[in-house]
């Protein structure tokens, strides 16, 4: 684990609170046994997340506006891939559909471009601050209700359970900075002239087939992407 990874789980885990100062470099470079220049470039790595501020001739802050950590792996769960210090995270249904597939969408499903999708478009909240918007998409004729198992359930995970799908995975996940759409800046409560991370991915099930695709965008400046 390098040293900015365990600046980072102390932080993360609380050990150093939203809005206080961190240790001068000398007793952080004392703490983690190694040299200040590998402690200040851990400082400045993860400045560069959003984690922390410093100010010259003051020392390094932690960020009292603490961004979200979004740890991206094969398996992507909302509970256990977003992560924020004393923050509740949710979800909320913004909009449910079944339209004709797109071209970009029934290829990512592996459907007829004019076949049947249900669309399901959702807004994640840290707190009450918007941090991501993500339209859904997977085959209305196979996940009938999906929409409202997720409502009664909260997850996913659970919801699928019902279709036969006991567990899933992410095959890929494309992510890109761009300027958010109106919709976009407008369900983030953000300016259009901030980007976002925009990203896309398709999830398969244990035999490989495809089940969803997931086109949506992070707020940038709350949220911390991890790979």
């Amino acid at each position: 684990m390098t040293v900015a990874e365990e600046l980072r789980r102390a932080i993360d885990g609380g050990r150093h609170a939203p809005g206080s100062r961190l240790p001068s470099e000398r007793a952080l470079s004392e703490q983690f046994g190694v040299s200040r220049v590998t402690m200040r470039r851990a400082i400045a790595e993860l400045e560069g997340e959003g984690l922390l501020r410093v100010a010259r001739g003051s020392g390094a802050y932690v960020r009292a506006d603490m961004p979200v950590r979004f740890q991206l792996g094969d398996k992507v769960r909302f509970s256990k891939d977003l992560t924020a210090t004393d923050a509740n995270l949710t979800r909320k249904v913004v909009s449910t559909r079944e339209i004709p597939a797109t071209a970009d969408v029934a290829t990512r499903l592996n459907l007829r471009p004019d076949e049947t999708v249900l669309e399901i478009c959702m807004v994640a909240y840290a707190d009450a601050l918007p941090v991501s918007v993500v339209m859904r998409s997977c085959s209305a004729k196979r996940f009938s209700g999906l929409a409202e198992k997720f409502v009664a359930t909260g997850s996913f995970t659970a919801a699928l359970r019902d279709y036969g799908v006991t567990d899933y995975w992410r095959r890929s996940t494309d992510i890109t900075a761009r300027m958010p759409t109106e919709a976009e800046a407008r369900l983030l409560q953000q300016s259009r002239l901030t980007p976002v991370l925009a990203y896309a991915g398709e999830d398969i099930d244990a035999d490989g087939t495809i089940i969803s695709c997931q086109i949506g965008c992070f707020a940038s400046e709350r949220v911390v992407v991890t790979v």
